[in-house]
């Protein structure tokens, strides 16, 4: 009877713990994502419970939009794959870290409201600690680059080669062997901008996101000159950005 006692107030106990809260939400979903968990692969639709060591996988035609407890937001593009491996940011203000592994595809990532040395990114060749901060990625297995909107970044590849990424519109990347800025978006002309647009697909267009997703002047860094705002007049989460569009699918929360 005893045992029986210990072991009911260890499952209370378990059940309560903030760490088996959910970690995020998917807000906005499109066709052909799954979420694998322990449970094995299942189609991830809205209202979908995010969680520590949850696998985003995405087809050709997916997107997956997540917004976490401490506010961070999260976008999964097309053809793209990530992991949560940690989130210890818990709502009791107890200390934690935030952190995914970016295995491939195309993201969008805007912080929350957590310390800020408690985020970090990982990818296939290298690390990014985070700032405050609003980016676009694009990750491939033996590259990745960063479209920087807010805030700062440092990358730094698996053989310590480091970048800081401070200014609006900057563009960094690292590989297998270096780190290193490819430059500002805005100067970038003919094919290089060409193929910045390609890899940066909401820096072009946010017509696909919820409109809490959009990032203010986002669009300014390869649809054109940039406006008059300067990085410390905008906001990180789209307040005062574009003006609303129409956000045609159904299948997100408001």
């Amino acid at each position: 009877m005893r045992m029986l006692l210990a072991s009911f107030t260890l499952l209370l106990a378990f059940a309560a713990s903030p760490a088996l809260a959910a970690s995020g939400k998917a807000l906005g979903v499109d066709p052909a994502a799954r979420l694998e968990d322990e449970e094995g692969p299942r189609t991830l639709v809205v209202g979908t419970d995010i969680f520590i060591g949850d696998r985003v996988v995405t087809d050709a035609r997916g997107l997956v939009q997540i917004k976490f407890s401490d506010r961070t937001e999260l976008v999964v593009g097309p053809r793209s794959s990530l992991v949560i491996e940690d989130y210890l940011l818990r709502e009791d203000g107890s200390d934690g870290r935030f952190a995914i592994n970016a295995l491939s595809g195309t993201f969008r990532f805007v912080t929350g409201g957590a310390p800020k040395d408690r985020y970090a990114i990982k990818t296939p060749t290298g690390t990014i600690g985070v700032r405050g901060t609003a980016f676009d990625m694009n990750v491939h297995s033996d590259h990745a680059s960063l479209l920087l909107y807010h805030g700062a970044v440092t990358m730094c590849n698996n053989a310590g080669a480091c970048i800081d990424v401070g200014d609006f519109c900057d563009i960094g990347m690292f590989d297998l062997s270096e780190a290193r800025l490819l430059g500002n978006a805005v100067d970038m002309r003919g094919a290089e901008r060409t193929a910045m647009r390609g890899m940066f697909p909401w820096s072009v267009s946010e017509s696909d996101l919820i409109s809490a997703f959009w990032v203010a002047e986002a669009r300014s860094c390869l649809n054109g000159a940039p406006t008059s705002a300067t990085p410390e007049s905008l906001s990180p989460n789209g307040e005062g950005g574009s003006p609303p569009r129409r956000q045609g699918n159904p299948n997100r929360l408001p």
